[in-house]
């Protein structure tokens, strides 16, 4: 008696044919990234900055075992392709832990400031920092729903997106989001260091509030070569827009999901916007966070499916025949 053939590549056999499985390209530019990025905090950080490095590397080797055992089980039970998918959990932490240790070392090069850079060019464009934030204080209603979007929504979007495509079985929606993450902050980090800026405050010359000032402090004592971050502020990066890019490639992860595509688009638009009217970026970098996201698409889309000749405007079989259930 003949057996039933099973459709999907990823799940016919442990190690799918490359030609039918994407996954090792997955992960070798997962490597390639992490490696690049590793080599960077090594060879680019100042001295000491392996010792504040310990508490992250410890972390990391805690919770990487416990975020192996999803696809162990999956890989127990023969599903292959939601093991692929639980394998981004680990990959999330490694460039995770690997971007909060990056962050802070692009800031000691201390090349010079950008903020009057950034300034002109939003006047180019015809965007006004000071009148945006004006024009939305005078209507309470959305200036209050644009702070919580800008303070509180980012997070439980991110941790959405890192979690149900990967325990879900999302494989594509998962790669793409861990994909577009690693891509983003090895192309950024030549802005970062060669085109640090600290914020519209700055530039514009509006006043900051005690959470900007705490983020200028942190800039400036990573400047001066402190790296004790524990006793810092974060909010280090501007331009790109990492507010914009996280809000953005979220909801595209969670876009699978039939009930959570448009309340993760909604969240992601308000998060978006909210990056101005609060004053916490330049219009510029907004406009450079939405490109991110474009371009770093566009790249795991390329690893995904094998080049530009294979891509396509929707996701896999696998993740199409999902995209209804939830």
């Amino acid at each position: 008696m003949q057996s039933n053939a099973v459709a999907d590549p990823v799940a016919a056999a442990p190690f799918a044919s490359r030609s039918g499985d994407p996954s090792w390209r997955v992960h070798g530019a997962l490597i390639c990234c992490s490696l690049f990025l590793l080599a960077f905090c090594v060879f680019a950080a100042p001295a000491g900055a392996m010792k504040t490095a310990q508490p992250l590397i410890i972390t990391a080797v805690v919770l990487t075992a416990p975020l192996l055992v999803p696809a162990a089980l999956f890989h127990e039970r023969k599903k292959w392709g939601h093991r692929e998918s639980a394998l981004m959990l680990p990959w999330t932490l490694c460039i995770a832990m690997l971007i909060v240790q990056a962050a802070p070392i692009t800031a000691t090069f201390a090349y010079p400031l950008r903020d009057n850079l950034w300034r002109r060019l939003d006047v180019h464009l015809g965007i006004d920092v000071p009148a945006i934030i004006e024009l939305v204080r005078h209507h309470p209603a959305i200036n209050a729903l644009l702070i919580r979007a800008y303070a509180f929504a980012l997070h439980p979007l991110v941790l959405c997106a890192i979690l149900l495509p990967s325990l879900l079985g999302r494989k594509e929606a998962a790669q793409q989001f861990v994909l577009s993450n690693a891509f983003s902050f090895v192309l950024a980090l030549p802005l970062m260091i060669f085109l640090p800026a600290v914020g519209p405050w700055v530039g514009w010359g509006f006043p900051p509030d005690k959470l900007q000032k705490a983020c200028e402090a942190t800039i400036y004592a990573l400047r001066h070569g402190s790296l004790n971050i524990r006793d810092n502020f974060g909010g280090i990066v501007c331009l790109p827009s990492f507010h914009t890019f996280w809000a953005i490639v979220s909801a595209q992860a969670l876009y699978p999901f039939r009930y959570l595509r448009y309340p993760a688009t909604v969240a992601a638009g308000l998060i978006t916007v909210s990056t101005i009217t609060t004053g916490w970026h330049y219009g510029i970098d907004v406009l450079a966070g939405i490109l991110m996201v474009i371009l770093c698409t566009v790249l795991s889309n390329m690893v995904i499916r094998g080049g530009w000749h294979k891509q396509g405007s929707g996701s896999t079989a696998s993740d199409k025949r999902a995209s209804g259930t939830l």
